[in-house]
């Protein structure tokens, strides 16, 4: 009986203010805002990923991860995989700044060619932990074109 009074205790405390439902949250949408190049050598380099998150529920969703594939021009380009504390304010666009480390076997000409131009398109797939009691992940996808900034 002390077990299931303190599942129930457990479960309702996730219920309260403030908590989020997997069921009614809206998905978040999310674009590239742009790439940066961070550095580049001679077996690859790294870019600055930066991603726009527009969070439509109303309230703030604090995450733990996030895991992502980028795809440049038709290409699988490269991971990002980040795993520090991060908030989508509710009901704003927050934007994320994650690096991805590429290497150029398997992409020279694709990678070379991505970084002499202005823009590049791009598709991107992934998802976040959300902190809530039982946390729980929220899938996102975009696709579009986004400017690549050189150093």
């Amino acid at each position: 009986m002390r077990n299931v009074l303190l599942a129930t205790v457990v479960l309702l405390g996730g219920c309260g203010p403030g908590s989020v439902n997997p069921a009614d949250l809206i998905k978040p949408d999310v674009r590239l805002h742009h790439l940066a190049v961070r550095n580049v050598g001679l077996s690859g380099g790294t870019l600055d990923v930066v991603m726009a998150f527009h969070n439509p529920n109303r309230i703030t969703l604090k995450g733990t991860s996030l895991s992502a594939g980028l795809d440049i021009e038709g290409n699988h380009f490269g991971d990002v995989a980040f795993s520090d504390p991060f908030s989508l304010a509710g009901k704003d666009t927050t934007l994320l700044t994650l690096p991805l480390t590429f290497r150029w076997s398997g992409l020279a000409g694709a990678a070379r060619s991505v970084l002499d131009l202005g823009a590049v398109n791009y598709a991107i797939n992934g998802k976040f932990t959300v902190n809530t009691p039982v946390p729980f992940d929220v899938p996102f996808s975009g696709q579009g074109s986004v400017p690549l900034l050189k150093p």
